[in-house]
C-alpha cells in the first residue's frame, strides 16, 4: 500500500526523527521509511552497510555533504540532490555533494527479484534518482599547440574553471591512446592560460582560430574536457573494483501479489569516477532491464574507470546527452538488445 509523503521534512541530525531516537552508526542498515521526507544535513556520514530508500532522501545544501555506504538501494522511494537544472545543488560554487561507495570484490551482492544481478558496491535504483549539479563550462579547445613536458596550455578565455578542477585532453594524432588528464593549479580568465599540476605526457595540437572553414565544419583543435562537477559519485579504490550506478525495472511479491518497480535516473552536471568493475560487464553507469520509463544523463562526466564506462542492456527510453566518457577499458560504451 502506498504511503503519502509527509508535508514537512525531518533532519537526519535530529535523533527524534529516528526509531529509538538513535542516529545510525557505522555498519548499520539504514531505512528511509515510506512516507518520510528526510534531509541529510551532516557533513560526513559513517560508512553504512546499506541504505534502503522507500521514502524521500534529499541532500541539504547549506554545507558540503558526504554520504558513505557499501550499498544504496532506492527501492520504492527517491534520492534528490538539487531540485532541477535551474535550481541545482549548492548555495555557492564551493559546496560539494559526494557519494562514496565502499567494498571489496567478494562483498555480498544484491539480486533483484527478477534475477537481474545488480552486484555489490553500488547505487541501485528501481525508484527515482534526481541529481542536478552546478552548471559548468564543460569543454574548451586548445588555442595553441602544446608539447610533451609542458606545464601550461592555452584554452578559451572567460571559462569558469578554477584551481583544483580536473581536466582531460583528447588525442590529436592517429594514436588513439594519447589522451591524458591533469589538475589545474591556476587559470587566467583573461588569456585562457591554464597552469597544470604535472607536465604533459604527450603532444597536443591547437590553434588560435577554429579550422572549421577549412575542414567542412570540423574544428581540429584539441578538446579539453572539464571533468569536475559539484556532485560526485565515486568508488573506494580497492582491488581494481570500483562502484556502479545501476537503474532497472523489477517486480516484487508482496503479500502474494506482484508489485512492479520502474527505475528512472536523471543526472545533470554530475561526475562519476573510479567506478566500474574489472573483467565484468558491470560498468560505471548501467541500465539493465530499464525499459518502461525514461531516464536522462546530461552535461555529466564519467571518467577514470576500472572497467566498462556505460552499458545499456535490454533497456529503452534513455537519453545520454553532452556527457563525457573518458578512460575506460576495454569498452567505453555498449548498447545491447536496446
Amino acid at each position: 500500500m502506498e504511503v503519502e509523503t509527509e508535508l514537512g521534512y525531518r533532519l537526519w541530525s535530529d535523533v527524534s526523527n529516528w526509531p529509538n531516537e538513535t542516529l545510525p552508526v557505522e555498519g548499520d542498515d539504514v531505512h528511509i521509511m515510506s512516507g518520510w521526507n528526510m534531509v541529510l544535513d551532516i557533513e560526513e556520514t559513517p560508512i553504512f552497510k546499506l541504505i534502503r530508500i522507500n521514502g524521500i532522501l534529499s541532500f541539504g545544501n547549506e554545507t558540503d555533504i558526504h554520504l558513505r555506504a557499501k550499498h544504496i538501494f532506492i527501492r520504492a522511494g527517491e534520492l534528490h540532490i538539487g531540485t532541477n537544472e535551474t535550481h541545482p545543488y549548492t548555495n555557492n560554487a564551493t559546496n560539494k555533494a559526494r557519494i562514496t561507495l565502499f567494498g571489496e570484490k567478494d562483498f555480498e551482492a544484491i539480486v533483484y527479484d527478477n534475477a537481474i544481478e545488480a552486484g555489490n558496491k553500488l547505487l541501485a535504483n528501481i525508484g527515482i534518482i534526481k541529481m542536478y549539479g552546478l552548471q559548468r563550462d564543460r569543454l574548451g579547445r586548445l588555442h595553441a599547440e602544446c608539447f610533451k613536458d609542458a606545464t601550461e596550455i592555452y584554452v578559451n578565455p572567460s571559462l569558469d574553471w578554477v584551481a583544483g578542477d580536473r581536466i582531460a585532453l583528447g588525442p590529436t594524432s592517429y594514436a588513439h591512446d594519447r589522451s591524458e588528464d591533469n589538475f589545474i593549479t591556476a587559470y587566467d580568465i583573461e588569456t585562457g592560460k591554464v597552469t597544470l599540476e604535472s607536465p604533459l605526457k604527450y603532444h597536443h595540437w591547437g590553434a588560435a582560430v577554429s579550422t572549421a572553414e577549412n575542414y567542412n565544419g570540423a574544428d581540429m583543435r584539441g578538446e579539453v574536457m572539464l571533468l569536475t562537477r559539484s556532485i560526485t559519485i565515486a568508488g573506494e579504490d580497492i582491488e581494481s573494483w570500483g562502484a556502479q550506478v545501476v537503474t532497472s525495472d523489477t517486480m516484487e511479491f508482496i503479500d502474494g501479489e506482484i508489485t512492479y518497480r520502474y527505475g528512472q535516473t536523471f543526472m545533470d552536471h554530475v561526475e562519476i569516477y573510479n567506478c566500474s568493475q574489472w573483467d565484468t560487464y558491470k560498468s560505471a553507469l548501467r541500465f539493465e532491464g530499464a525499459s518502461t520509463k525514461h531516464s536522462l544523463i546530461s552535461n555529466s562526466s564519467v571518467h577514470n574507470g576500472l572497467g566498462w564506462g556505460l552499458n545499456i542492456k535490454t533497456s529503452a527510453n534513455i537519453v545520454i546527452k553532452n556527457t563525457f566518457f573518458y578512460d575506460f577499458k576495454p569498452v567505453g560504451i555498449a548498447v545491447d538488445y536496446s
